[in-house]
This record gives C-alpha cells, sequence and structure tokens, in this order.
C-alpha cells in the first residue's frame, strides 16, 4: 500500500488519500483507482476528442509532423486496448460527434441518463432519447408561447443597439455559442416579439441574464432611450410602431496596419414600416477586390447621403482584408451615442464582369449594413420603360443581402449621364459604371402580401471630425512640463541615414533622400486611383467655388514656377514603384501672406492599406521646446521676429526618391490630370519636420564658424521656422541679423515678414516686409484654438486671442474638445485652465456618453467658465522681464499650493536694476488634478512642491541668467518638516519625492508663506476669466516681495 501511494500524484493520489496506508486496504485502494481511472466510457470520450481536436498543420515542418504523428499513434493505440470493434468504433464516434454538438442543457440531461452506466452507450439510445427531447420541447413551447401584440403598420421606429464581447455561452433561441442579445434570429425580430423570446426563455429583462430576474439585476445599466429597467433592444416607443430594426456593430479582430487613429461621428438608422408602396433603393452587383488580390462579387447599395463607404465584417473576413485601426463614433438620428467601429480596409470595386473602371476607397467595417429586403416581386407594368436597359441588379426586388454601402465619397465617380424616367411614381433609372441602378416607388396592393412586405428605410450620414484623441495629446503635452528625450533605435536609424546620405548642390542648397524604414522600401501599393478619384472631386468643388480655383491655381502655379514641382518624364509614368499623394486646401484667414495653402495628405491609404508615412522614418524631435524659447526672449530688451520664407521647399529631394512624391494637376484643357513630381520636402510627409530641422542643425555646422552669433540662434532659438532673437543693444542686436541672414543664404535660405518691438532695428528692412502693427501668432501647430497667444510688437506686450465662434458645449465630446483648444504653454492663466481641467475630470465620473447632454450641475460650471473667457482678450503681459547687463540683482521666486480638487505652481522673476527699481514677473505656472483616488492634503502638498520643483528646473535651464538664486515657498509645513530631513526617514511616497526635490534643487531655500499670500492658491482652486484679470497677486506675487521683505516668511533651509 506504501509502494503504491507513493507512485501516485495529483488527483490519482487525493483519490486515496483518505485510506489509511495498510495492507489490508490495498485491494480497496486499487479498487477505487480502477473505478475512478479505468472507466471505459470516459477513455473512449477522451481518446476521440484528442483526435477530433488535432490542429491541422501550417508549414511543411518534420518536428511538427512526427507529434502529430505521435498523437495519432498514441490515441489509436488506446483505443485498441479498449476492445473495440470497427463497428463499435463507429457507434462510438457518432455518439461522442452528437453529443458534443448538444446545448449544454440536453447534453447534461443525456450524461444524467446514462451516468448509471460505465460502458459507452450505444448510438440508437442517443437517438432515441434526442427524439424523447424534441418531443418534450416541442410541447413545452407551444403551452408557454404568447400570441405576438398586433403591429401599427404606419410610424417607423428607430432602435440601435451594441454588442457585448465577453465570453458567450449557448443562445437559447439558435443554440450557437453567442449572447442572445447578438443572435441574428433575435435581433431581426421587432421589439414585441424580442421581448416575447425573453420571457419564453425566462430571461432578466435587463441584462438578458438566465440566472435571475430584473427585480434582482445588478447591472448598472439601463435603457439608453427612456432610462427604465429593461434592455434598449426591448424598448417600445408607445408613439412609434412597434416594427424595428436593431443595427449592431462589429468589434471582430483581424491583421492590423499601424494606421493612426481617426475620429469620425457617424449617424446611423435604421427602420422598417408597412406600407401600400415599395421603394427600390439604388443596388447593383459588383466586383470587390483587396490588396492581396482576393475578389469577391456582391450586392451594392448606392447611398449618396452618407459621406464614407461601408462594407460588412462578412465582406471583409471573406477577402481576408488588412484592417485598418479607426476610431468611429456610431449615433442614432438624434445625437443617441450607440458604440464604435474600429476597423476600416482598403478596397477596390469595379464593375462585375470588367476590371476597368475601378476606384479605389477605404471603406468602414460594419457587421451589419442595412436590412433593405423589398421582398416582393417588381410588377413588370411599372418598369416596361426600362426594359431595354442594362440594368446593374438584374432582379432589384431581391432579398439578396448588401454587403457594401457606396457612400458620396465615390458616388459622383460612379455615377454617369444617362437618366430614365417614367410616369409619375414609378421608378427611374441612373447611368453608372456597373450599368443602370433602379430607384424610386413601385405601387402594390396593400392587401397583398408585397403591399403588407417590409420596407426598410436607411438613413446614413458620416461626418470627418478632427481626430479628439490628437487634440487631448496636444493638450497635456503642453500642459505637461518637458524633459530630455532619449534618442530611440528607429530615431538613430534615421539620424544615421540622414548623415550618410544628404548632399549640397555648388549654389550650397542641400539634398535629402527619404528616410525608409527599409531599404529598398517595400512596395506601398497602388495609389493613382484614390488620387485620381480626389482630383476630380476637387475639379468638381472648383466649378461652384471659382474663387477657390483661383487661389489654387495661383498657388500651384507659383509652386511649378518656383521650381518646386515639375512634370514627370513621360517615360516615367507607368514606372513602379510611383506613389501619388492626394492634396486638398486648408484656407487661412489669419494668414499675412498666403492665404490659400495646398496640404499634401502621405497618409493617404494605398491599395495595400499603407500610406507613405507608414514606410517613412519621422525621425526624432529637434525643435526647442516653445516655453524655452520664450523665456529666454523674455529677457531681451530689443528683439526681432521672421519666418524662414518656405522653409521646407528650399530643400530638394534626391532624384531617386521623386517617384514617391508624385501628384495630379492640371494639364492643358484637353488633358486629363498630369502626372508631376515634388522635388523639394513636402509638408504632410511625417519626416519633412525633421529633415527641415536637420538641414538647417547641419547648415549651423557646415558654416556657423563664420556666423558665430548665428549659430545661437539657429540651434536655440528657432522654432520650425520662426526664429525670435535679441539683445539689449541695438547695433549688437542688428550684427546678430545681419550674420543670420548671411548664413541661412549660404543654405538658399531667405528671411521674411520681419517684426520687431523697436522702429529703429526695422529701418533699414524694406518696409513691405515687417511692420509694427503686425500681431505675431504664437503656436505649436495651424488648428483654430478656443485660447491662443499673440504678441503686439508695437506695444511689446503678449496677448490672448479668446475664439469661442459659436461653440455647442452640452456633450462631453464638445468640451473635451474645447478644453483640448485652451493654448496656454506657459501657464499664465493657469487659474483659468484648471477649472477647465476640474470640469474634464468630473466629466469622465459622470456614466454617460460622448454626445448626450451633461448633468446641469456640470453645464452650469462650463457656462460660467466660458461666458467669462472673453474677458481674457483684454489681458496684456509685458515680453521684457527687465533684465539688462547691469541689473544689479535677479532672483527667481517659486510657489506652491494644493486643494483637494488639483495643485498648483507658479514661478517668478524678480529682477533690480543698478538704480533700485525692482520688476517682477510670472515667468511660467502648471496645474495638475488632483487624482481621483483620494490623497492627503499634505501629500497633495508635497506633489505641488514636486511640480514648483521640475518647473524651476526648466525656468532655470531655459534663461541665461547665472548663479541665479532660487527661492521656494509653500503654506504647509508638513512639507517644510519632510523637505528638512533625509528621504529614507519618510515612507515610499513621501521619500520618492523629497529625494527628487532635493536632487533637482539642491541649492533652493525653501520657506513658509500664508495662505493668503500665496499666488499659487488661487491656480489650484480656479478663478473665472473676469476674476483673473484684476487679479495682483497671480501677477505679481506677494507685495512684501516687490518691497524686498520677506513678510512673515519663515525660513527652512533644505
Amino acid at each position: 500500500m506504501h509502494y503504491l501511494s507513493s507512485s501516485l500524484k495529483s488527483r490519482a493520489l487525493e483519490t486515496i488519500a483518505n485510506i489509511a496506508i495498510t495492507a489490508d486496504n490495498f485491494q480497496v485502494a486499487w479498487n477505487t483507482l480502477k473505478a475512478r481511472f479505468e472507466n471505459k466510457r470516459r477513455l473512449l470520450t477522451n481518446h476521440l476528442s484528442t483526435l477530433l481536436g488535432l490542429s491541422a498543420l501550417s508549414l511543411e515542418s518534420a518536428s511538427d509532423l512526427q507529434t502529430l504523428y505521435d498523437k495519432i499513434n498514441i490515441a489509436v493505440s488506446s483505443l485498441r486496448k479498449l476492445n473495440r470493434s470497427p463497428e463499435d468504433l463507429w457507434n462510438d464516434f457518432l455518439v461522442h460527434l452528437l453529443t458534443q454538438k448538444l446545448d449544454a442543457a440536453t447534453r447534461k440531461a443525456w450524461n444524467l441518463q446514462t451516468s448509471n452506466v460505465d460502458s459507452p452507450p450505444a448510438f440508437a439510445d442517443l437517438k432515441k432519447f434526442v427524439t424523447s427531447r424534441i418531443r418534450a420541447l416541442k410541447e413545452c413551447s407551444s403551452t408557454s408561447s404568447h400570441k405576438p401584440a398586433s403591429k401599427s403598420a404606419n410610424s417607423p421606429h428607430v432602435n440601435v443597439a451594441t454588442a457585448s464581447v465577453n465570453s458567450p455561452s449557448a443562445c437559447p433561441l439558435c443554440k450557437a455559442r453567442h449572447y442572445l442579445n447578438l443572435c441574428p434570429e433575435f435581433v431581426a425580430k421587432n421589439p414585441q416579439q424580442r421581448q416575447e423570446i425573453v420571457k419564453r426563455f425566462k430571461r432578466c429583462f435587463n441584462c438578458m441574464s438566465s440566472n435571475h430576474s430584473v427585480r434582482d439585476c445588478k447591472s448598472k445599466y439601463a435603457c439608453r432611450f427612456c432610462n427604465q429597467r429593461h434592455h434598449s433592444m426591448l424598448h417600445v416607443d408607445a408613439e412609434t410602431s412597434s416594427d424595428s430594426t436593431t443595427i449592431t456593430p462589429s468589434a471582430s479582430q483581424a491583421s492590423q496596419s499601424s494606421t493612426p487613429k481617426v475620429e469620425v461621428l457617424l449617424l446611423f438608422a435604421a427602420a422598417q414600416q408597412s406600407r401600400s408602396s415599395q421603394v427600390f433603393l439604388a443596388t447593383a452587383w459588383i466586383r470587390v477586390k483587396v490588396s492581396s488580390d482576393r475578389a469577391a462579387t456582391v450586392r451594392a447599395l448606392l447611398d449618396q447621403g452618407s459621406q464614407a463607404t461601408f462594407i460588412s465584417g462578412h465582406l471583409a473576413q471573406s477577402l481576408y482584408a488588412t484592417r485598418i485601426r479607426m476610431s468611429i463614433s456610431i449615433s442614432a438620428v438624434g445625437g443617441t451615442h450607440v458604440g464604435k467601429v474600429r476597423h476600416a480596409a482598403s478596397i477596390i470595386i469595379a464593375p462585375r464582369d470588367s476590371d476597368n473602371p475601378s476606384l479605389c476607397t477605404t471603406a468602414y467595417i460594419l457587421d451589419s449594413l442595412t436590412a433593405y429586403t423589398p421582398r416582393c416581386d417588381a410588377d413588370s407594368s411599372c418598369l416596361a420603360h426600362l426594359s431595354d436597359l442594362a440594368w446593374a441588379d438584374t432582379n432589384p426586388s431581391s432579398s439578396d443581402p448588401i454587403h457594401i454601402l457606396i457612400g458620396a465619397d465615390i458616388y459622383n465617380d460612379i455615377i454617369q449621364g444617362g437618366v430614365r424616367k417614367g410616369e409619375a411614381g414609378q421608378p427611374i433609372a441612373q447611368e453608372t459604371i456597373f450599368g443602370w441602378v433602379i430607384s424610386g416607388p413601385l405601387v402594390s396592393d396593400a392587401n397583398s402580401p408585397a403591399g403588407r412586405s417590409s420596407v426598410n428605410i436607411t438613413v446614413l450620414h458620416c461626418t470627418s471630425l478632427r481626430p479628439l484623441a490628437e487634440e487631448v495629446q496636444r493638450f497635456w503635452e503642453v500642459e505637461e512640463i518637458s524633459h530630455t528625450r532619449k534618442l530611440t533605435p528607429q530615431d538613430e536609424q534615421c539620424e544615421s541615414h540622414f548623415c550618410d546620405t544628404h548632399s549640397r548642390q555648388s549654389d550650397g542648397r542641400y539634398i535629402v533622400r527619404l528616410p525608409f524604414k527599409r531599404s529598398p522600401p517595400p512596395e506601398i501599393g497602388r495609389s493613382r486611383l484614390t488620387a485620381e478619384r480626389l482630383f476630380n472631386s476637387l475639379s468638381r468643388r472648383f466649378r461652384s467655388n471659382s474663387e477657390l480655383e483661383k487661389d489654387y491655381d495661383e498657388f500651384m502655379r507659383e509652386y511649378e514656377t518656383l521650381g518646386h514641382m515639375r512634370r514627370a518624364p513621360s517615360a516615367d509614368r507607368m514606372h513602379d514603384p510611383c506613389v501619388y499623394i492626394p492634396h486638398h486646401p486648408v484656407i487661412r484667414e489669419t494668414s499675412l501672406t498666403t492665404r490659400l495653402r495646398v496640404v499634401f495628405n502621405a497618409s493617404s491609404l494605398t491599395s495595400n492599406g499603407t500610406s507613405s508615412n507608414d514606410h517613412l522614418l519621422a525621425g526624432p524631435k529637434l525643435q526647442t521646446d516653445l516655453p524655452a524659447i520664450i523665456l529666454q526672449w523674455r529677457q531681451f530688451k530689443f528683439v526681432y521676429t521672421a519666418d524662414i520664407a518656405k522653409m521646407y521647399r528650399q530643400i530638394l529631394i534626391d532624384p531617386q526618391d521623386l517617384d514617391y512624391q508624385r501628384i495630379l494637376w492640371k494639364g492643358d484643357p484637353s488633358e486629363g490630370p498630369v502626372d508631376y513630381q515634388l522635388l523639394t520636402v513636402t509638408y504632410g510627409m511625417n519626416c519633412a519636420p525633421y529633415l527641415a530641422l536637420r538641414t538647417i542643425q547641419c547648415l549651423a555646422d557646415d558654416e556657423g564658424h563664420r556666423f558665430p552669433r548665428a549659430v545661437t540662434i539657429l540651434r536655440k532659438q528657432t522654432y520650425v521656422d520662426d526664429v525670435l532673437f535679441g539683445g539689449d543693444d541695438i547695433a549688437l542686436v542688428r550684427e546678430s541679423r545681419d550674420q543670420l541672414v548671411a548664413l541661412l543664404r549660404c543654405g538658399k535660405f531667405e528671411l521674411r515678414k520681419w517684426a520687431s518691438n523697436s522702429p529703429i532695428l526695422l529701418a533699414d528692412i524694406d518696409s513691405s516686409d515687417h511692420g509694427l502693427v503686425i500681431t505675431k501668432q504664437i503656436a505649436i501647430d495651424d488648428q483654430l484654438k478656443v485660447l491662443g497667444i499673440a504678441w503686439n510688437p508695437s506695444r511689446d506686450v503678449f496677448q490672448f486671442k479668446v475664439s469661442l465662434g459659436s461653440l455647442t458645449l452640452q456633450s462631453k465630446r464638445a468640451i473635451l474638445s474645447a478644453i483640448a483648444r485652451l493654448y496656454d504653454p506657459l501657464g499664465w492663466v493657469t487659474p483659468v485652465t484648471v477649472s477647465a481641467k476640474i470640469i474634464m475630470q468630473q466629466l469622465w465620473g459622470v456614466q454617460i456618453e460622448w454626445d448626450d447632454r451633461i448633468p446641469d450641475s456640470l453645464l452650469y460650471k462650463r457656462s460660467m467658465i466660458y461666458a467669462k473667457l472673453s474677458h481674457l482678450n483684454d489681458l496684456q503681459i509685458s515680453r521684457w522681464t527687465g533684465v539688462t547687463a547691469d541689473a544689479s540683482h535677479a532672483e527667481l521666486h517659486g510657489f506652491a499650493d494644493a486643494s483637494t480638487l488639483a495643485y498648483a505652481a507658479a514661478v517668478y522673476l524678480k529682477v533690480t536694476s543698478a538704480t533700485g527699481q525692482v520688476t517682477i514677473s510670472l515667468l511660467a505656472g502648471k496645474s495638475k488634478i488632483a487624482p481621483i483616488s483620494p490623497l492627503t492634503v499634505p501629500r497633495l502638498e508635497l506633489s505641488a512642491a514636486l511640480l514648483l520643483a521640475r518647473l524651476i528646473n526648466v525656468v532655470r535651464n531655459s534663461l541665461s541668467i547665472k548663479s541665479i538664486p532660487v527661492t521656494c515657498w509653500t503654506d504647509s509645513t508638513i512639507v517644510l518638516a519632510w523637505l528638512r530631513s533625509h528621504p529614507s526617514r519618510w515612507k515610499v511616497f513621501v521619500e520618492n519625492r523629497v529625494h527628487e526635490i532635493q536632487s533637482n534643487l539642491p541649492d533652493a531655500d525653501w520657506r513658509y508663506v500664508p495662505t493668503q499670500d500665496n499666488p499659487a492658491d488661487c491656480a489650484s482652486r480656479g478663478l473665472y476669466g473676469d476674476e483673473l484679470l484684476a487679479h495682483f497677486l497671480w501677477w505679481h506675487g506677494p507685495s512684501w516681495l516687490e518691497k524686498n521683505k520677506r513678510g512673515v516668511a519663515r525660513r527652512t533651509s533644505v
């Protein structure tokens, strides 16, 4: 017995664990083990499951084939040892196969019925069991069924629902493994019929679970239409028909590209209505192909009301289409948010019997596009006037499903000139590249089956928005304190590529190569079809807007005249690889030089679902942080700003790469679109900023030894194509300007749009290229800001520009978008922006959808903030901080404070001149929202002190003042006590922060300041725009600071 026990492990050992180890118990233990593990029926089931569950080999491999052979051999040998004849094995196989297909409840009943028999059951017994089970279920169903509620045949009803994605059990309706609310049979029913199904299967009306009733349901969700405790798919509007169709978006997985997400607002609704007239929608049978050349012939619906094209998830899966990550918000008509579609695919569509003409587009993927199924035969007399035409859909009344919905993005390229009309009330035919599509009313008898057929009325509207995620990301990048960035391996690859491949012409102009991730670059895909389609769309836009066409022609004519593009050589017209870049206009009303700018979209997808930008290295971020440039610029008494004219376009692209920069543009009136090559670095390529700035750095390296003053300006005082520099002496500032002009001309760059706070510095510059009245916009991009910064040179002050426009801020999406467009890089209006950030956090805590109206309490706070935001238009901040070469003393003072809502820091520069005049300037402010998980106030105060330490470190490194003393102020005595001691004395949270503060500011003098004298206090609690305007404490610090007094401060050395 002891030997037997020592030979067992795991479940076998547990089986006899309670049997005493004695010689008498050996046979008892042995019989127990045989009963448990020698069950012939269980062994048979396991071996059959092994055989049927073997996976097919995907690759030719000796080791994988050997493993497969061994598994089969073991299973077959084990079956032989069970002494089962071939007839027995066939019986066993059928029983096993059928039981695995049974639903969980039926399989349980079968196992209970045969549990008292160890031998494998006979197939005949299983057949008898299934037959009796069917009879019993039918009888139960007939006694518990109810007659469906009567339907109204008038008003349509809209209902939209989203799908759950948890692991489902067997569906009670169709027995497949999915949730009931995802069952195709269930979805096809109207709400009343769904209610009956839920009742029949005794499901919870709220979450459709089988484990409880609605009164015990713990789900926090309710109907999104009426907020009652029932599932949205069971909602019935009392004022409308019960007939409705549910659209459920898919979130299926497939191969995905790295294309950035795009935010789209999609309004999608469907309804069914019983009526006496059938309406045909324009359908056609077309051929759809993907980059792998897999193709399918499917039925399409042409919908000019949609701004995008959609394909079904079934079609995408059948074609093995490469899925591109997208972010698409689905909303019902009226703005009710439903869900998201997360994928799209690049497709090519063509007539079903020809490859020409063909159109390339990006299609969004939905699980179900539309329930449009006429389900009635067309009366031949109503279509007699169209009988001689070649129909794109030979049976427009067919119930064949729609797998592609063609939107207005390519609709105009499909439609041709012919139209055929009949009498009033009869369908019309429109000529397309697929043939003639039939649409319009078809009258039928209201009492006939055809007349009572279900007509699906579909409304679809899709509007592309600026990606909200991109706006929010940029907002938080501005709000975050900058830090040193390390080069990634891809950054190092890009840098090495530039150093190895750039060159210069004899006149000094630079030539660069495109930094592809792989060399030679891979096949990017076919792109001319997309470029030609978008060019045709642009041409149609020109026909309705002659002013736009004039400005566009002027821009492109200048582009060609300056030698920045040329006609592609005819011999290379069909040369591979050629990548065509679509282009579109961007109107900038505030621009002083070019109102219209043409933007080239190198992120446009090609036939294989990738774009040029997907294959290019973006390169490291080279530009100096704008806050650091502004801080340095504020030290100069006399300043200049200027732009490097057409900076990107002064750098040539190597001829080897020109075919990756093709566009289509106008030729002679008799010609179609003509191929052009862009000869310079092109805005819209993700590598363009790197190539431009790296070339400027290279110019400073190559020629800087002759222009030492200009080198510093190019390296530290240039932001993209804007230069901001100055000094205390007019003569030296002018000398710096002349050196900068000369250095840039060595690389064929020119400066323009000069501005200065001194008329003397502009006197020798052409008056057409400067002005004292010009307001210089300061921004990180061209996007319209709710709140932006500008510099007025005539007054030498910074001003804020508030552009609320017609914002309707009543949803989470709208408010978040508006907050993300508050541009305050140095935190000068932190007390206002912190209030907006607090609302942003509170919105996350409210369980509402993106486009739902926010609660009235938050709506009031939002209204107060934005109503008074316009007061900031009157705000003026002096640019110059009073720093001069003869200043007797300069000090940095930082203040930190925290509330339960947020914590903040503010940094001031105190300058005392040789004559004793004191100037105090707010340099920077920052705030952060308190975490949702509550922290104690002392810990929040410590977080504020850490924020201040980081902010002072950035400010001090940006200033050119050497050995400037730093004094830090807080109104928390606990924080001062923590900072007075070694970090190791405290717990981890405090230890880490104290250590970083002491490391960043080892020479700082930390002091106590009363709360009423702490300017960071208002930044941690928030102010409205009108309150901030005249808030002396925020703009100048405590009054005793100017008088060179310490007030009641207590000193604490750290």
